[in-house]
């Protein structure tokens, strides 16, 4: 990997498609049309070859059609050029957002500051377009006179990058959605204390129960991680009758910060109803804590079942869910912590909820990215290739 990351063709239209006018044609197909025509339009054609032929042979026209492919070949050019410049538009925009949200220098940017914006962009983006990211900030300090804080090749960066590539690659190639029968069965399968141990026999360790409450609410709310991991006790309201409301502080669809609220309703069943999970953990912490339980609610553990003063890290839901998923006789390797979020996604829209309600629910920026959950989750749904008699 280079200080500057080649950045990925961009798929935006072409101006021409903005405009509405013809693109030109691909190079590569310039007079293939002409000689297909002739092919099939048959002895038609037969009279006019010599004629064809000399104008083809013609100096001024040799000249003629080499400045038009020259033209051609220029707006093709500056069209990957204007593409590439929106693109890296729009990234550093992004950057710029973030900088002054977190109240960071963003020109000239420090390698740590670049360190902690690919960890908070990691969730939701792509390899492909975090490392165009870098190469528009390398750009731009590049064109400003500054020297790129861009640099995963070596330096401060290079194991956060590393890190991030060894992630990447298990929800690049699709991390499975967790699908609810394989939730209940990693629920049910949750440890429960033994007749040796120091709790009450038969009943879920503290442990579980809050590795319940983080699968469950993750999934019900079709949260990223990182939201996940950042929920607070005063982010949550209980709704008698109705469930629990959610305040997710921040999400990628909410680039001002106003929050977004979730509603997780009751379940059918008290051993996976997201509400009923989430009270028995904070009710379970407060009682280990020996008073208020406030701040952070998923909370790592010392020594055992000692309850921690923060929260897990974002990594870490991915090994909740890995182990729990092994004990359930599940492939671990298989999930992410994207699963929980993926799978509540593909059940819904199987299940005939509303697109957009699904997408309000889950938080996504653009219907692009949603969509792609929506094919996924219907390749069997009306399959034309069933019943059709094999």
């Amino acid at each position: 990997m280079t200080d500057q990351p080649s950045p990925p063709s961009s798929e935006e239209p072409s101006e021409n498609e903005n405009t509405g006018e013809l693109a030109p044609p691909p190079l590569s197909e310039i007079g293939q049309n002409a000689a297909d025509s002739r092919d099939t339009d048959g002895d038609s054609e037969d009279a006019d070859s010599d004629q064809k032929t000399d104008a083809l042979e013609d100096p001024e026209r040799l000249r003629e059609l080499q400045e038009s492919l020259g033209r051609l070949e220029d707006f093709a050019a500056q069209s990957q050029a204007e593409n590439t410049i929106r693109a890296y538009a729009a990234d550093l925009e992004d950057f710029r957002h973030w900088c002054k949200k977190y109240e960071r220098e963003w020109l000239p940017a420090q390698p740590k500051t670049i360190g902690l914006y690919l960890g908070a962009r990691a969730d939701d983006l792509s390899l492909a377009t975090l490392e165009r990211r870098l190469a528009a900030i390398a750009s731009l300090h590049k064109e400003e006179g500054y020297e790129s804080p861009a640099s995963v090749a070596e330096g401060p960066l290079r194991k956060i990058w590393k890190g991030i590539v060894r992630e990447k690659p298990r929800q690049q190639d699709g991390a499975p959605p967790l699908m609810v029968e394989d939730l209940r069965s990693i629920i049910e399968h949750l440890p429960r204390y033994q007749a040796e141990d120091d709790g009450p026999t038969g009943q879920m360790t503290l442990t579980a129960l809050r590795d319940r409450a983080l699968l469950l609410v993750g999934w019900t709310g079709a949260l990223r991680r990182s939201e996940l991991v950042a929920l607070r006790v005063e982010d949550v309201q209980f709704i008698e009758g109705e469930g629990v409301n959610v305040y997710v502080r921040q999400s990628k669809a909410d680039q001002e910060g106003t929050g977004l609220v979730k509603g997780l309703p009751y379940g059918s069943n008290k051993e996976t109803c997201p509400v009923t999970a989430l009270r028995q953990w904070l009710q379970a912490a407060e009682r280990e804590v020996e008073g208020p339980f406030e701040g952070d609610i998923f909370r790592r553990f010392y020594r055992g079942e000692s309850i921690g003063e923060s929260a897990m890290t974002a990594q870490y839901v991915s090994t909740v869910l890995k182990r729990h998923a092994e004990s359930a006789g599940l492939d671990p390797e298989t999930y992410s912590a994207h699963s929980l979020r993926a799978g509540f996604i593909t059940q819904a829209i199987r299940a005939g909820k509303a697109e957009r309600r699904v997408k309000e629910h889950s938080g996504h920026a653009s219907w692009e990215t949603f969509n792609q959950y929506v094919e996924e989750a219907g390749t069997f749904q009306d399959n034309p290739a069933e019943n059709i008699g094999l």
